[in-house]
């Protein structure tokens, strides 16, 4: 099992703009059942901020993307955590943003509504705290803990993974920053690509 050194990414406050997006788009992560799995359990480390999170199909790429929901719920409240299933054996990027939620209307983008999984179009949004974007190997017979923080005063927010080994040792997990890419004819909080 391979693990680095721990390297904790910050980004600068993202912009609305950024955020905006159209319902067409809506597509919900679902947890492997078969194959080589990982737990993930997701801290939402904020003291007033809700956490959302967004996944891609192809974590190199950062192609199809995918909300991630917990049962019931669209987002981890301030000061939980909640777990689920990843496919080990490949790169697993994030899109992680605080929020704060200031009444039960979401942002579209970030894939929340307030009950269900049909999208609310709305033009009302909420405060977005700060977001992250970045990637890591998943390896094998390991369990990821992912740690969101902030937003500080700066305007950032962290993110830090550790990983235990079927030996029960924890160990830090190195990330890879994902930068925000434009589309032609669109402006999205997707990722850079990897190379392969």
């Amino acid at each position: 099992m391979t693990i680095r050194n721990t390297k904790t990414v910050t980004i600068l406050f993202a912009s609305m703009l950024a955020l905006s997006a159209c319902a067409t788009d809506f597509a919900i992560y679902e947890a492997p059942t078969t194959g080589e799995l990982s737990k993930f359990t997701f801290v939402n480390a904020s003291d007033d901020h809700t956490a959302t999170l967004v996944t891609f199909d192809d974590g190199l790429a950062c192609t199809g993307r995918r909300y991630i929901h917990f049962e019931n719920e669209v987002s981890i409240p301030a000061g939980n955590s909640r777990s689920l299933a990843v496919a080990a054996g490949r790169e697993f990027a994030l899109f992680a943003s605080l929020n704060k939620i200031e009444d039960e209307e979401y942002a579209v983008e970030l894939g929340v509504t307030g009950s269900g999984p049909a999208p609310v179009v709305s033009r009302s949004f909420t405060s977005i705290g700060c977001t992250e974007k970045l990637s890591f190997s998943v390896e094998p017979k390991s369990d990821y803990e992912i740690v969101i923080s902030g937003p500080q005063s700066s305007g950032e927010c962290s993110v830090v993974v550790s990983a235990t080994n079927a030996a029960g040792t924890i160990m830090s997990v190195e990330t890879s920053e994902r930068v925000s890419r434009s589309f032609r004819d669109e402006t999205r909080a997707y990722c850079e690509p990897l190379a392969r």
